[in-house]
C-alpha cells in the first residue's frame, strides 16, 4: 500500500481511469509490487469504472511502462507495479507514499482530478510526509508544475483551490507555504497494511474456487497467514511458499463444498507444513 516517491514522475497526466486503476490495485498490492488475481469485477466496483475501462487501462498502463500484467484464468490477472519493490534491504529509506490513510479512501479524494490526485502525492513528498512544511517562491511554483504537468497557470491555480481541503496553503513575502492537514492525512486505524493484502489474496483464492464466504471466515482464514508465517520464515520458507499452501488448502475446501470453513482450511494447512 505504498508508492515509491521514485515511480512519481510515471503517474504524471494519466487519465481519470488510469489513476483510479493504478491506486485501487496499488492498495492491494504484496511487499513486492505484486497484485495477485485481479478481476474486472473487482476494479469495477472499487472505482465505478466500466469494463471496457477496465481493460483500457489495463493495456495502456502496460504500454506506459507503470506495470506489466500476466493473464491467470479466464477472468483475472496477475500484475507487477514495475519499480515499486519494498522487499529489500533499504527500500524503505528510499521514501514512499503512504496509501494507508485515510484521505486515499474517502469521496473527497476519489473525486479529484488525475492530475489533481498526482499533485497531491507530489506535495506529500515535498512536505515529507509533514516533517516540514514545502516553501517554494510562487513563480518558482508555477514554473516547476506548469513544466511537470504541461497545463496552464490558470489550470494550476483550480487544482491548488482544490488542494486546500486537503493542505495548509498560504502566501507570504511572495512565497507559498503549504503542510498537510492532520485531520485529513491520519492512519487509518481499522485494519493493517498487511491483514488488507492477506484478506484480498483469501478472497482471490475463494472467488477462482467458487466458494462463498462471510467477513468472519474471510478474516479468520486471512489470518492464518499472519499466524504461520514466523514459524515458516525460521524454517527458511518464504510467505509466498505459505500462500501457496494456503491456497491448495482453499482449493481443497472448494472441492467439498462451497463455503468457505476456516477450520477446515486450518486442518489441510497444518498437514501441509508439517508434512
Amino acid at each position: 500500500m505504498r508508492i515509491k516517491y521514485s515511480l512519481l514522475p510515471k503517474l504524471r497526466n494519466l487519465t481519470n481511469k488510469e489513476m483510479d486503476f493504478f491506486l485501487c490495485i496499488a492498495k492491494v498490492q504484496d511487499i513486492s509490487g505484486n497484485i495477485y488475481g485481479v478481476h474486472y469485477k473487482y476494479i469495477c466496483k472499487k472505482t465505478g469504472m466500466c469494463k471496457q475501462s477496465f481493460y483500457n487501462s489495463l493495456r495502456s498502463l502496460s504500454e506506459k511502462g507503470i506495470i506489466t500484467y500476466e493473464k491467470k484464468t479466464e477472468s483475472d490477472y496477475d500484475i507487477v507495479i514495475l519499480r515499486n519493490d519494498f522487499s529489500y534491504p533499504e527500500s524503505f529509506k528510499e521514501g514512499y507514499v503512504n496509501l494507508h490513510r485515510q484521505v486515499f479512501h474517502q469521496k473527497k479524494f476519489q473525486k479529484l482530478k488525475a492530475n489533481e490526485k498526482y499533485l497531491l502525492m507530489e506535495l506529500l513528498k515535498r512536505t515529507h510526509e509533514n516533517r516540514s512544511s514545502y516553501q517554494v517562491g510562487v513563480h518558482n511554483f508555477y514554473k516547476i508544475f506548469r513544466e511537470m504537468l504541461g497545463v496552464t497557470s490558470r489550470v494550476l491555480r483550480y487544482y491548488i483551490h482544490s488542494l486546500k481541503e486537503f493542505f495548509s496553503i498560504g502566501i507570504k513575502d511572495k512565497k507559498y507555504y503549504m503542510t498537510y492537514r492532520h485531520s485529513v492525512f491520519s492512519p487509518m486505524q481499522k485494519q493493517g497494511v498487511e491483514e488488507q493484502e492477506f484478506e484480498y489474496f483469501v478472497a482471490t483464492e475463494c472467488r477462482r474456487n467458487r466458494l462463498q464466504s462471510t467477513q468472519q471466515e474471510l478474516a479468520d482464514t486471512a489470518n492464518l497467514l499472519k499466524q504461520y508465517r514466523p514459524m515458516l520464515k525460521e524454517e527458511g520458507k518464504s510467505l509466498n511458499a505459505l500462500k501457496r499452501m494456503l491456497a491448495s488448502a482453499i482449493r481443497i475446501n472448494g472441492e467439498n463444498g462451497n463455503l468457505l470453513n476456516c477450520r477446515y482450511v486450518h486442518k489441510i494447512l497444518k498437514q501441509s507444513i508439517i508434512g
